[in-house]
């Protein structure tokens, strides 16, 4: 076949596109060009310019063609300004779950589709399988590296277009495979959680959004500080409230029509068993039974006892209780190792 890697310079697309070549297919790299470095603060040797020159050593490395496409404005309008806008409201979103299916299995999809190819593969840690005429997604082999739930969102005639060729390995053995071909980046460290932001998200944020101090409170209503500007702050926090107490506090809501920052020091005040999400997708059909969520990246899946509509949302009703369920987070739903599909806490 006729394939496009998206190639973002780093190891892990790098070898996937070493493992397409040696199955015999004619292979183009192309890097995605999602932001402009001097926008956000990144020198030539750092961020999308060091990314796309990494990929070009790689592809002249294996002989293959390499492409760039901009996306940057688009980028831009859609998941750049959904994070400013999110934060503003007091959400926290999880960017890289709209980027997927909006901007690489969107623009970037369609762009690189103009150069003739009938797939393209990702470095993701996926399983991609076609059953019963249809594409479902399940936990990579290196669950540690599993990023199934960074795809609830795509759709099936995105995945028909799509290879994850690393799916078995472990990222280990990824970087093996790498050495061994003396590909350029088998050294290179992991990418920074949020590509557009060089330094930390609340520099980000201060740049642009208007933060606007107000009143650390009690549940009770107790005024007990000041926070810095509500955007700062995510549910279940701990640390940087610089409010002295008798014991630990945690950011337990807040409170955007007021200003408020609600805190508790009863870490069980976080529980809750029960919460809505909205833009909903099923990437294969709607289940009827044993179903697990997950609340945020770097959480296990729990059990879920019941979905229910009500109005414009999906009602999530869980077995037990979880901490810190955060709106704007992506909760992805799944059976045992199958990606089902999700939506956003609302």
């Amino acid at each position: 076949m006729k394939i496009a890697v998206a190639m973002s310079g780093g190891v892990d697309s790098s070898v996937a596109a070493a493992i397409l070549q040696k199955e015999g297919h004619n292979i183009t790299g192309v890097t995605m060009q999602h932001f402009e470095n001097a926008r956000y603060g990144f020198s030539k040797n750092e961020g999308i310019e060091q990314a796309i020159a990494d990929a070009a050593r790689v592809c002249k490395k294996l002989q293959i063609p390499h492409y760039v496409i901009n996306t940057s404005a688009e980028f831009n309008n859609i998941v750049e300004q959904n994070f400013i806008s999110e934060y503003s409201k007091g959400r926290t979103p999880n960017p890289c779950t709209l980027c997927n299916p909006t901007i690489k299995w969107g623009v970037f999809l369609e762009e690189v589709l103009k150069l003739g190819v009938e797939k393209i593969a990702t470095g993701h840690y996926v399983k991609l399988i076609e059953e019963k005429k249809k594409f479902r997604i399940y936990k990579a082999t290196d669950e540690n590296k599993d990023q199934s739930y960074m795809l609830w969102a795509l759709q099936q005639h995105q995945l028909a277009r799509t290879l994850f060729p690393i799916t078995a390995l472990s990222k280990k053995q990824v970087r093996a495979i790498a050495k061994k071909m003396k590909l350029p980046v088998h050294e290179k460290n992991e990418s920074q959680e949020i590509c557009f932001i060089k330094d930390h998200y609340e520099d980000y944020l201060k740049k642009h959004l208007k933060l606007k101090p107000g009143n650390i409170v009690l549940p009770n209503g107790d005024i007990i500080g000041r926070h810095r500007g509500l955007p700062l702050y995510t549910i279940g926090q701990r640390k940087g409230l610089n409010t002295p107490w008798k014991a630990p506090l945690y950011v337990l809501k807040v409170n955007i029509e007021k200003n408020e920052l609600i805190v508790t020091d009863d870490p069980d005040d976080l529980l809750a068993a029960e919460f809505h999400i909205n833009q909903v997708n099923w990437i294969d059909k709607e289940p009827e039974a044993d179903i697990s969520v997950q609340i945020r990246y770097n959480s296990k899946p729990v059990p879920v006892k019941k979905l229910e509509y009500k109005k414009d949302a999906l009602q999530v009703n869980l077995v037990n209780p979880v901490r810190a369920i955060t709106p704007g987070q992506s909760a992805v739903l799944y059976r045992g190792d199958q990606l089902l599909g999700g939506g956003v806490i609302v």
